[in-house]
């Protein structure tokens, strides 16, 4: 293992970021003289090469980022020049961090990194984590939020992280210390997603006057049929991954991690996916291709904001699936 050489990866780019800063803020508490030097995909390996293996000529510690630097190509240069058999006899004087949040582990540069460096991988955080990591950062924004309202938080916004980092600061700010579930009703746009959900729920349980109502909360929220249709669309998929996970027996864990879903989209799915037979999620999707079919070749009016028939398509559809 290289010592001096440190791979930060993973999908959960929120505390990757995170850990880049804490390095950032260290390196310079630690060495106000150093240099901190970030690369990117557009900088050439000559420069980085330059920068790793050159003194500082004013004599202080380096510390260099490369992110989403790595390609075969300048992997194929520092293996001609032996960039990283030379990288331990700068230890002393410089640290590179390499951050590759979409790792190709089939690669043969990605796995040296993952061989020879510190590594350090985030992925996304479980349901029981996120609840956790909400109260957390809202205490580090002097506030309070009790389990319950970091689930409905969580409910309400989704598990994107950069998304509830803004909507726990915003809260945090404007309720005194103690985030309740007023303010976030009051204060929070719900997550077209978490509507969704409701949505489906409905469909699910077969309650046709429900699952139009679910509908019609979407139109009068201001989402149009045509942002709610791909979203319709995508749930079905992952109602289709799911249900193919339940039928080979995989865990929720396994469903994730085979998907790429996010562990809490999955959980969250999971019960509703079980009330599917993989037959009728089949035909729910065969019905949306084709509304997306006659969407996409002009088959659908839509004219300046009349976008009644294509709400009819999306309420029959509705029906068709609560009678099936």
């Amino acid at each position: 293992m290289i010592q001096n050489l440190v791979l930060l990866t993973g999908t959960d780019t929120f505390r990757l970021k995170e850990r880049i800063n804490f390095f950032r803020t260290k390196f310079a508490e630690k060495h106000p003289d150093g240099e901190i030097i970030f690369f990117d995909d557009s900088t050439e390996f000559p420069d980085l090469e330059n920068a790793v293996l050159t003194p500082n000529l004013f004599g202080g510690k380096r510390l260099i980022f490369c992110e989403n630097f790595w390609n075969t190509d300048k992997f194929q240069k520092a293996e001609k020049v032996q960039f990283f058999e030379h990288l331990p006899n700068n230890a002393d004087t410089v640290t590179l961090i390499v951050s590759e949040p979409k790792l190709d582990k089939r690669l043969k540069g990605s796995k040296f990194l993952l061989k020879n460096a510190k590594t350090e991988t985030f992925e996304p955080l479980p349901e029981y984590e996120l609840g956790q990591w909400i109260q957390k950062t809202a205490k580090q924004h002097d506030a309070f939020i009790s389990n319950a309202n970091a689930q409905f938080l969580l409910n309400r916004v989704g598990p994107d992280l950069w998304n509830l980092s803004q909507e726990i600061q915003k809260l945090a700010t404007a309720n005194n210390g103690e985030i309740t579930k007023e303010s976030i009703e009051t204060q929070t746009i719900a997550n077209p997603q978490s509507q969704i959900w409701g949505f489906t729920e409905a469909l699910s349980q077969k309650n046709t006057a429900l699952a139009l109502h679910r509908f019609h909360e979407l139109l009068q929220s201001g989402q149009s049929p045509h942002e709610i249709f791909p979203m319709l669309l995508r749930e079905t998929r992952i109602h289709a991954q799911i249900r193919d996970g339940i039928d080979r027996q995989l865990t929720s864990q396994q469903i994730a991690i085979e998907t790429k879903l996010h562990p809490f989209v999955v959980k969250k799915t999971h019960k509703l996916t079980q009330k599917f037979s993989a037959d009728q999620i089949k035909t729910m999707y065969d019905e949306l291709f084709a509304i997306d079919k006659k969407l996409k070749t002009g088959g659908i009016y839509s004219f300046q904001g009349d976008y009644t028939e294509f709400e009819l398509l999306i309420e029959t559809f509705i029906i068709n699936t609560c009678q099936t």
